[in-house]
Protein backbone atom coordinates (compact mmCIF):
# COMPACT_ATOMS: atom_id res chain seq x y z
CA UNK A 1 0.00 0.00 0.00
CA UNK A 2 1.07 3.23 -0.55
CA UNK A 3 1.90 5.33 2.12
CA UNK A 4 -0.51 8.48 2.94
CA UNK A 5 1.26 12.00 2.60
CA UNK A 6 1.40 13.86 5.22
CA UNK A 7 0.36 17.11 3.50
CA UNK A 8 0.76 19.33 7.12
CA UNK A 9 4.26 18.30 6.90
CA UNK A 10 4.90 20.02 3.35
CA UNK A 11 2.66 23.36 4.20
CA UNK A 12 4.90 23.52 7.07
CA UNK A 13 8.23 23.00 5.17
CA UNK A 14 6.54 26.11 2.83
CA UNK A 15 5.77 28.43 5.25
CA UNK A 16 9.24 27.73 6.49
CA UNK A 17 10.74 28.70 2.76
CA UNK A 18 8.72 31.84 2.30
CA UNK A 19 9.23 32.99 6.04
CA UNK A 20 13.12 32.53 4.86
CA UNK A 21 12.49 34.01 1.33
CA UNK A 22 11.22 37.04 2.60
CA UNK A 23 13.61 37.69 5.14
CA UNK A 24 16.30 37.23 2.80
CA UNK A 25 14.42 39.31 0.06
CA UNK A 26 14.15 41.82 2.12
CA UNK A 27 17.21 41.94 3.75
CA UNK A 28 19.05 42.32 0.42
CA UNK A 29 16.81 44.95 -0.69
CA UNK A 30 17.98 47.20 2.15
CA UNK A 31 21.43 46.39 1.95
CA UNK A 32 21.04 47.64 -2.42
CA UNK A 33 18.98 50.43 -1.33
CA UNK A 34 22.68 51.76 0.99
CA UNK A 35 20.60 53.57 3.67
CA UNK A 36 22.69 55.26 5.86
CA UNK A 37 24.46 52.55 8.34
CA UNK A 38 22.14 53.42 11.21
CA UNK A 39 19.18 53.00 9.33
CA UNK A 40 20.35 50.11 7.84
CA UNK A 41 20.86 48.29 10.35
CA UNK A 42 18.00 48.70 12.40
CA UNK A 43 15.54 47.60 9.52
CA UNK A 44 17.85 44.34 9.27
CA UNK A 45 17.36 43.89 13.16
CA UNK A 46 13.85 44.96 12.89
CA UNK A 47 13.05 42.32 10.06
CA UNK A 48 14.83 39.61 11.56
CA UNK A 49 13.75 40.08 15.59
CA UNK A 50 9.78 40.55 13.85
CA UNK A 51 10.15 39.31 10.12
CA UNK A 52 6.40 39.86 9.41
CA UNK A 53 5.78 42.97 11.35
CA UNK A 54 9.40 44.48 9.87
CA UNK A 55 8.16 43.57 6.29
CA UNK A 56 4.75 45.46 6.87
CA UNK A 57 6.72 48.79 8.22
CA UNK A 58 9.13 48.19 5.60
CA UNK A 59 6.94 48.58 2.60
CA UNK A 60 4.59 51.48 4.43
CA UNK A 61 7.66 53.26 5.67
CA UNK A 62 11.16 52.25 4.61
CA UNK A 63 11.89 53.68 1.42
CA UNK A 64 10.90 57.53 0.43
CA UNK A 65 8.66 56.06 -2.39
CA UNK A 66 6.62 59.74 -3.83
CA UNK A 67 4.06 57.95 -5.95
CA UNK A 68 4.54 57.70 -10.12
CA UNK A 69 2.24 60.65 -10.56
CA UNK A 70 4.54 63.06 -8.41
CA UNK A 71 7.26 62.20 -10.15
CA UNK A 72 6.39 62.63 -13.23
CA UNK A 73 4.71 66.01 -12.60
CA UNK A 74 8.16 67.01 -10.63
CA UNK A 75 9.88 65.72 -14.10
CA UNK A 76 8.26 68.23 -16.38
CA UNK A 77 8.85 71.28 -13.85
CA UNK A 78 13.15 69.92 -14.08
CA UNK A 79 12.94 69.86 -17.80
CA UNK A 80 11.74 73.83 -17.78
CA UNK A 81 13.52 75.59 -14.51
CA UNK A 82 14.29 73.42 -11.58
CA UNK A 83 12.95 75.67 -9.17
CA UNK A 84 16.05 78.44 -9.86
CA UNK A 85 15.96 81.85 -9.69
CA UNK A 86 16.48 83.69 -13.40
CA UNK A 87 20.27 84.51 -13.22
CA UNK A 88 20.23 83.24 -9.39
CA UNK A 89 23.90 83.15 -9.37
CA UNK A 90 24.20 86.56 -10.81
CA UNK A 91 21.98 87.86 -7.22
CA UNK A 92 24.45 85.46 -5.03
CA UNK A 93 26.59 87.97 -2.50
CA UNK A 94 29.70 87.91 -3.64
CA UNK A 95 31.28 90.25 -0.74
CA UNK A 96 31.93 88.18 2.26
CA UNK A 97 35.01 89.70 3.97
CA UNK A 98 32.34 91.61 6.65
CA UNK A 99 30.49 88.08 7.78
CA UNK A 100 31.97 84.80 9.45
CA UNK A 101 34.47 82.59 7.47
CA UNK A 102 32.16 79.78 7.23
CA UNK A 103 29.27 81.65 5.59
CA UNK A 104 31.02 82.11 1.95
CA UNK A 105 31.57 78.25 2.18
CA UNK A 106 27.66 77.54 2.93
CA UNK A 107 26.11 79.92 0.61
CA UNK A 108 28.14 78.17 -2.57
CA UNK A 109 27.21 74.95 -1.61
CA UNK A 110 23.96 75.54 -1.42
CA UNK A 111 23.86 77.75 -3.87
CA UNK A 112 25.46 74.94 -6.24
CA UNK A 113 22.98 72.05 -4.83
CA UNK A 114 19.78 74.28 -5.27
CA UNK A 115 20.30 77.31 -7.38
CA UNK A 116 19.42 79.27 -4.59
CA UNK A 117 21.42 82.18 -3.97
CA UNK A 118 22.01 84.25 -0.83
CA UNK A 119 20.58 87.52 -1.14
CA UNK A 120 20.79 90.36 0.80
CA UNK A 121 18.91 93.72 1.28
CA UNK A 122 16.38 91.99 3.45
CA UNK A 123 14.16 93.44 6.43
CA UNK A 124 13.27 90.82 9.00
CA UNK A 125 11.67 90.60 12.64
CA UNK A 126 10.99 87.72 14.55
CA UNK A 127 7.28 86.83 16.72
CA UNK A 128 7.55 84.93 19.79
CA UNK A 129 3.63 85.21 20.31
CA UNK A 130 1.42 83.44 18.63
CA UNK A 131 -1.42 86.31 18.83
CA UNK A 132 1.81 88.56 17.64
CA UNK A 133 2.47 86.10 14.35
CA UNK A 134 -1.39 85.70 13.75
CA UNK A 135 -2.34 88.81 14.12
CA UNK A 136 0.67 90.36 11.94
CA UNK A 137 -0.54 87.74 9.17
CA UNK A 138 -3.43 89.25 9.57
CA UNK A 139 -2.58 92.62 8.89
CA UNK A 140 -0.53 91.59 5.78
CA UNK A 141 -3.23 89.45 4.32
CA UNK A 142 -5.71 92.75 4.43
CA UNK A 143 -3.12 94.88 2.95
CA UNK A 144 -3.08 92.04 -0.11
CA UNK A 145 -4.02 93.61 -3.86
CA UNK A 146 -2.67 90.65 -5.99
CA UNK A 147 -2.24 87.52 -3.92
CA UNK A 148 -1.90 85.28 -0.59
CA UNK A 149 -0.25 82.05 -0.47
CA UNK A 150 -0.71 79.77 2.87
CA UNK A 151 1.70 76.77 3.05
CA UNK A 152 1.25 75.02 6.19
CA UNK A 153 1.63 71.63 7.92
CA UNK A 154 -0.86 72.10 10.92
CA UNK A 155 -3.90 74.17 10.38
CA UNK A 156 -5.71 73.67 13.92
CA UNK A 157 -9.38 74.67 13.50
CA UNK A 158 -10.70 77.05 16.26
CA UNK A 159 -9.47 80.07 18.85
CA UNK A 160 -7.22 82.77 17.07
CA UNK A 161 -6.89 80.80 13.75
CA UNK A 162 -9.98 81.76 12.78
CA UNK A 163 -9.11 84.78 11.88
CA UNK A 164 -6.78 83.76 9.05
CA UNK A 165 -9.62 82.05 7.35
CA UNK A 166 -11.91 85.44 7.79
CA UNK A 167 -8.80 87.26 6.36
CA UNK A 168 -8.90 85.00 3.25
CA UNK A 169 -12.14 85.19 2.43
CA UNK A 170 -12.21 88.94 2.85
CA UNK A 171 -9.34 88.93 0.78
CA UNK A 172 -11.00 86.49 -1.96
CA UNK A 173 -14.11 88.81 -1.91
CA UNK A 174 -11.50 91.83 -3.00
CA UNK A 175 -10.73 89.78 -5.89
CA UNK A 176 -6.98 88.71 -4.35
CA UNK A 177 -6.16 84.89 -5.49
CA UNK A 178 -5.95 82.73 -2.45
CA UNK A 179 -4.16 79.63 -2.28
CA UNK A 180 -3.88 77.14 0.30
CA UNK A 181 -1.63 74.33 0.77
CA UNK A 182 -1.89 71.98 3.53
CA UNK A 183 -0.74 68.68 4.62
CA UNK A 184 -3.01 65.93 4.39
CA UNK A 185 -2.01 64.75 8.17
CA UNK A 186 -0.68 67.30 9.94
CA UNK A 187 -4.58 69.28 9.10
CA UNK A 188 -6.45 66.29 8.97
CA UNK A 189 -8.68 67.56 11.65
CA UNK A 190 -9.41 71.19 9.96
CA UNK A 191 -10.23 68.93 6.81
CA UNK A 192 -12.83 67.28 8.63
CA UNK A 193 -14.60 70.55 9.80
CA UNK A 194 -16.69 72.51 7.70
CA UNK A 195 -13.79 75.45 6.99
CA UNK A 196 -12.62 73.99 4.23
CA UNK A 197 -16.23 74.25 2.17
CA UNK A 198 -16.49 77.44 3.66
CA UNK A 199 -13.05 78.63 1.98
CA UNK A 200 -14.03 76.89 -1.27
CA UNK A 201 -16.76 78.02 -1.65
CA UNK A 202 -15.80 82.01 -1.50
CA UNK A 203 -12.81 80.77 -4.33
CA UNK A 204 -10.27 79.90 -2.56
CA UNK A 205 -8.23 76.95 -3.89
CA UNK A 206 -7.07 74.46 -1.16
CA UNK A 207 -4.98 71.87 -1.94
CA UNK A 208 -3.91 68.38 0.85
CA UNK A 209 -0.18 67.86 0.67
CA UNK A 210 1.27 64.76 0.61
CA UNK A 211 -2.04 62.52 0.43
CA UNK A 212 -2.02 59.26 1.46
CA UNK A 213 -2.58 56.43 -0.87
CA UNK A 214 -1.50 52.25 -1.71
CA UNK A 215 -1.74 52.73 -4.85
CA UNK A 216 1.37 53.47 -7.16
CA UNK A 217 0.47 56.62 -9.13
CA UNK A 218 -0.45 58.19 -5.50
CA UNK A 219 1.75 59.26 -2.48
CA UNK A 220 2.13 55.95 -0.17
CA UNK A 221 3.90 56.69 2.87
CA UNK A 222 2.13 58.00 6.14
CA UNK A 223 5.31 59.27 7.01
CA UNK A 224 6.72 61.55 4.82
CA UNK A 225 4.90 65.07 5.29
CA UNK A 226 4.86 68.48 3.77
CA UNK A 227 6.51 70.00 7.49
CA UNK A 228 6.63 73.42 6.09
CA UNK A 229 5.14 76.62 7.34
CA UNK A 230 5.14 79.86 5.04
CA UNK A 231 3.00 82.54 4.33
CA UNK A 232 3.39 84.85 1.10
CA UNK A 233 1.51 88.10 0.33
CA UNK A 234 1.89 89.71 -3.64
CA UNK A 235 5.75 88.92 -3.13
CA UNK A 236 6.42 91.40 -0.99
CA UNK A 237 5.77 89.93 2.56
CA UNK A 238 6.63 86.67 3.69
CA UNK A 239 6.37 84.85 6.92
CA UNK A 240 8.56 81.62 7.70
CA UNK A 241 9.73 79.26 10.91
CA UNK A 242 7.75 77.11 13.21
CA UNK A 243 4.37 78.30 13.96
CA UNK A 244 1.52 76.05 12.40
CA UNK A 245 -1.69 78.14 12.73
CA UNK A 246 -3.00 76.81 15.85
CA UNK A 247 -3.90 78.26 18.41
CA UNK A 248 -1.78 77.28 21.52
CA UNK A 249 -4.55 77.89 24.58
CA UNK A 250 -6.47 74.87 23.21
CA UNK A 251 -3.89 72.92 20.56
CA UNK A 252 -3.25 69.25 22.15
CA UNK A 253 -3.86 70.80 25.81
CA UNK A 254 -4.68 66.71 26.61
CA UNK A 255 -1.51 65.66 26.30
CA UNK A 256 0.23 67.02 29.37
CA UNK A 257 2.93 69.04 27.44
CA UNK A 258 1.93 72.77 27.85
CA UNK A 259 1.35 75.48 25.56
CA UNK A 260 3.25 74.97 22.47
CA UNK A 261 6.34 77.74 22.14
CA UNK A 262 7.31 79.23 18.78
CA UNK A 263 8.74 81.66 16.41
CA UNK A 264 7.71 83.19 13.22
CA UNK A 265 10.24 85.71 10.82
CA UNK A 266 8.20 87.72 8.87
CA UNK A 267 10.71 88.80 5.98
CA UNK A 268 10.66 91.65 3.04
CA UNK A 269 13.05 91.77 0.37
CA UNK A 270 14.51 89.47 -2.27
CA UNK A 271 14.59 86.35 -0.18
CA UNK A 272 10.56 87.08 -0.13
CA UNK A 273 10.51 86.07 -4.13
CA UNK A 274 12.48 82.88 -3.56
CA UNK A 275 10.25 81.37 -0.79
CA UNK A 276 7.53 82.30 -3.12
CA UNK A 277 9.01 80.04 -5.75
CA UNK A 278 9.26 77.12 -3.63
CA UNK A 279 5.67 77.49 -2.84
CA UNK A 280 4.72 77.94 -6.82
CA UNK A 281 6.75 75.13 -7.79
CA UNK A 282 5.09 72.40 -4.94
CA UNK A 283 1.69 73.69 -5.70
CA UNK A 284 2.07 73.19 -9.07
CA UNK A 285 3.55 69.22 -8.14
CA UNK A 286 0.81 68.98 -6.11
CA UNK A 287 -2.05 70.77 -8.21
CA UNK A 288 -0.60 69.98 -11.84
CA UNK A 289 -1.45 73.57 -12.20
CA UNK A 290 1.33 75.49 -14.07
CA UNK A 291 1.94 78.67 -12.19
CA UNK A 292 4.62 80.69 -13.43
CA UNK A 293 7.50 80.43 -10.85
CA UNK A 294 8.88 83.88 -9.91
CA UNK A 295 11.72 84.29 -12.02
CA UNK A 296 13.11 87.26 -10.80
CA UNK A 297 14.27 88.50 -7.40
CA UNK A 298 13.38 92.31 -6.39
CA UNK A 299 16.46 94.29 -6.76
CA UNK A 300 19.02 94.30 -4.03
CA UNK A 301 20.06 96.54 -1.77
CA UNK A 302 23.71 96.58 -0.24
CA UNK A 303 22.32 97.20 3.45
CA UNK A 304 20.13 94.54 5.21
CA UNK A 305 20.40 90.89 6.18
CA UNK A 306 21.88 88.43 4.08
CA UNK A 307 19.57 85.09 3.62
CA UNK A 308 19.76 82.05 1.55
CA UNK A 309 16.72 79.83 1.38
CA UNK A 310 16.98 75.78 1.83
CA UNK A 311 14.07 73.61 0.88
CA UNK A 312 14.59 70.36 1.74
CA UNK A 313 12.54 66.91 1.56
CA UNK A 314 12.74 63.29 0.27
CA UNK A 315 12.65 64.64 -3.11
CA UNK A 316 16.56 65.74 -2.74
CA UNK A 317 18.39 63.28 -3.03
CA UNK A 318 21.67 65.28 -2.14
CA UNK A 319 20.42 65.27 1.70
CA UNK A 320 21.84 69.24 1.56
CA UNK A 321 20.66 70.59 4.49
CA UNK A 322 21.99 67.87 6.92
CA UNK A 323 25.82 68.53 5.02
CA UNK A 324 25.14 72.24 5.34
CA UNK A 325 24.38 71.71 8.92
CA UNK A 326 27.86 69.09 9.45
CA UNK A 327 29.78 72.06 7.56
CA UNK A 328 28.41 74.32 9.90
CA UNK A 329 29.33 72.44 13.09
CA UNK A 330 32.55 71.92 11.83
CA UNK A 331 33.15 75.44 11.20
CA UNK A 332 32.10 76.92 14.49
CA UNK A 333 35.08 78.11 16.61
CA UNK A 334 33.66 79.35 19.18
CA UNK A 335 29.86 78.20 20.48
CA UNK A 336 26.78 76.44 18.79
CA UNK A 337 23.40 76.85 20.48
CA UNK A 338 20.72 74.70 19.35
CA UNK A 339 16.77 74.99 20.04
CA UNK A 340 15.12 71.74 18.91
CA UNK A 341 11.40 69.68 20.13
CA UNK A 342 12.83 66.39 18.59
CA UNK A 343 16.44 65.93 19.57
CA UNK A 344 17.28 62.88 17.29
CA UNK A 345 20.66 63.47 15.47
CA UNK A 346 21.88 61.40 12.56
CA UNK A 347 24.90 59.86 13.89
CA UNK A 348 27.47 62.07 11.66
CA UNK A 349 25.26 65.07 13.34
CA UNK A 350 25.94 63.92 17.03
CA UNK A 351 29.35 62.94 16.55
CA UNK A 352 29.71 66.56 15.00
CA UNK A 353 28.81 67.87 18.17
CA UNK A 354 30.54 65.74 20.64
CA UNK A 355 33.82 66.35 18.38
CA UNK A 356 33.02 70.08 18.45
CA UNK A 357 32.50 70.13 22.27
CA UNK A 358 36.33 68.54 22.69
CA UNK A 359 37.90 70.85 20.58
CA UNK A 360 36.62 73.56 22.74
CA UNK A 361 33.79 74.71 21.61
CA UNK A 362 31.01 75.61 23.67
CA UNK A 363 27.86 73.44 22.89
CA UNK A 364 24.12 73.84 24.14
CA UNK A 365 21.36 72.49 23.69
CA UNK A 366 17.87 72.91 24.83
CA UNK A 367 15.09 70.62 24.76
CA UNK A 368 11.40 70.81 26.24
CA UNK A 369 11.23 68.60 29.57
CA UNK A 370 7.87 66.98 28.06
CA UNK A 371 7.27 66.35 23.85
CA UNK A 372 4.17 64.68 22.60
CA UNK A 373 5.77 61.97 21.23
CA UNK A 374 6.71 59.13 23.62
CA UNK A 375 9.04 57.05 21.99
CA UNK A 376 11.08 60.41 20.48
CA UNK A 377 11.46 61.39 24.06
CA UNK A 378 13.14 58.32 25.33
CA UNK A 379 15.05 58.18 22.12
CA UNK A 380 15.87 61.64 22.60
CA UNK A 381 17.86 60.97 25.95
CA UNK A 382 19.59 57.82 25.08
CA UNK A 383 22.15 60.37 23.41
CA UNK A 384 22.52 62.70 26.43
CA UNK A 385 25.30 60.66 28.64
CA UNK A 386 27.63 60.79 25.84
CA UNK A 387 26.73 64.51 24.49
CA UNK A 388 27.69 65.30 28.14
CA UNK A 389 30.73 63.25 29.19
CA UNK A 390 32.14 65.56 25.51
CA UNK A 391 31.32 68.99 27.46
CA UNK A 392 28.11 69.75 25.68
CA UNK A 393 25.59 71.34 27.78
CA UNK A 394 21.86 70.34 27.97
CA UNK A 395 19.19 71.79 29.54
CA UNK A 396 15.36 71.14 29.44
CA UNK A 397 12.99 73.87 29.33
CA UNK A 398 10.53 74.16 31.49
CA UNK A 399 8.04 76.72 30.48
CA UNK A 400 5.72 74.26 27.69
CA UNK A 401 6.61 72.28 24.46
CA UNK A 402 9.40 74.92 23.06
CA UNK A 403 8.96 74.05 19.36
CA UNK A 404 11.59 76.47 18.05
CA UNK A 405 13.68 75.23 15.81
CA UNK A 406 17.33 77.18 15.31
CA UNK A 407 20.85 76.76 15.05
CA UNK A 408 23.65 79.54 15.98
CA UNK A 409 26.94 79.63 15.33
CA UNK A 410 29.67 81.62 16.88
CA UNK A 411 26.44 84.21 17.57
CA UNK A 412 26.98 84.99 14.08
CA UNK A 413 25.52 82.88 11.29
CA UNK A 414 21.86 81.08 12.07
CA UNK A 415 19.68 78.59 10.65
CA UNK A 416 15.74 79.25 11.56
CA UNK A 417 12.96 77.16 9.88
CA UNK A 418 11.18 74.02 10.25
CA UNK A 419 13.72 71.51 10.59
CA UNK A 420 14.04 69.41 13.66
CA UNK A 421 17.89 67.42 14.92
CA UNK A 422 15.85 64.08 13.82
CA UNK A 423 16.04 61.59 10.69
CA UNK A 424 12.48 62.72 10.12
CA UNK A 425 13.60 66.72 9.58
CA UNK A 426 17.08 65.45 7.75
CA UNK A 427 15.69 62.78 5.53
CA UNK A 428 11.92 62.80 5.29
CA UNK A 429 9.82 65.76 5.48
CA UNK A 430 9.44 68.18 3.07
CA UNK A 431 11.55 71.48 5.13
CA UNK A 432 12.22 74.99 4.62
CA UNK A 433 15.42 76.50 6.17
CA UNK A 434 16.65 79.97 5.94
CA UNK A 435 20.43 80.30 6.50
CA UNK A 436 21.17 84.02 8.12
CA UNK A 437 24.56 85.54 7.26
CA UNK A 438 24.43 88.75 9.28
CA UNK A 439 25.44 89.06 12.87
CA UNK A 440 22.38 91.98 13.70
CA UNK A 441 19.73 89.36 12.41
CA UNK A 442 21.71 86.42 14.54
CA UNK A 443 22.22 87.98 17.58
CA UNK A 444 17.75 88.72 17.76
CA UNK A 445 18.22 84.87 18.20
CA UNK A 446 20.75 84.63 20.53
CA UNK A 447 18.63 86.74 22.83
CA UNK A 448 15.42 84.38 22.33
CA UNK A 449 18.18 81.48 23.20
CA UNK A 450 18.86 83.33 26.70
CA UNK A 451 15.56 83.85 27.37
CA UNK A 452 14.55 80.05 27.04
CA UNK A 453 18.17 79.21 29.32
CA UNK A 454 15.80 81.37 31.81
CA UNK A 455 13.13 79.40 31.92
CA UNK A 456 15.50 75.99 31.45
CA UNK A 457 17.18 73.29 33.96
CA UNK A 458 20.61 72.25 33.31
CA UNK A 459 21.42 68.30 33.40
CA UNK A 460 24.14 67.10 35.79
CA UNK A 461 26.00 64.78 33.97
CA UNK A 462 26.24 63.01 37.51
CA UNK A 463 22.98 62.89 38.24
CA UNK A 464 22.17 61.67 34.91
CA UNK A 465 24.46 59.21 34.90
CA UNK A 466 22.36 57.48 38.47
CA UNK A 467 19.24 57.00 37.25
CA UNK A 468 17.74 53.69 37.03
CA UNK A 469 18.93 51.54 35.41
CA UNK A 470 15.57 50.08 33.87
CA UNK A 471 15.48 53.60 32.28
CA UNK A 472 18.36 53.53 30.49
CA UNK A 473 18.01 50.19 29.27
CA UNK A 474 14.85 50.70 27.78
CA UNK A 475 16.33 54.34 26.34
CA UNK A 476 18.86 52.64 24.93
CA UNK A 477 16.48 50.35 23.72
CA UNK A 478 14.68 52.97 21.63
CA UNK A 479 17.95 54.02 20.75
CA UNK A 480 18.37 50.87 18.44
CA UNK A 481 15.43 52.13 16.24
CA UNK A 482 16.10 55.77 16.44
CA UNK A 483 17.31 56.21 12.86
CA UNK A 484 13.31 55.44 12.08
CA UNK A 485 11.53 57.06 14.16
Amino acid sequence: MLEKIDLSQYSSLGLLLLHITLIICFSIRVILKKFPVGASLSWLLLLNLLPYAGIVLYLLFGERYLGIRYKQRERRLQTSTRMQLENGASLHQKQWHNFHPMSSTLATYELNTTGIPALAGNQLQFFNQANLTIANMIHDIDRAKHYCHLEFYIWHPGGITLGVLDALIRAKQRGVQCRVLLDAVGSQYFFRTGYPTKLTQQGVEIIRACPIGFFPWRLARYDLRNHRKNLIVDGKVAYAGSFNLIDPSCFKQDQGVGEWIDVMARLEGPVVTAIDSIFRWYWNIESGQHLTLASKAMPVAEQGAVIQVIPSGPDNEKESILHTLLQAAYSATESIRIVTPYFVPDTSLAQALIIAARRGVSVEIIVPFEVDSFLVRYASRSYFQELMDAGVAIYFYQGGLLHTKCVILDSSVSFFGTVNMDSRSLWLNFEMTMIIYTKTETLLLTRLFENYLTSSVKLCPTQWRSRPISKRFFENLVHLFSPLI
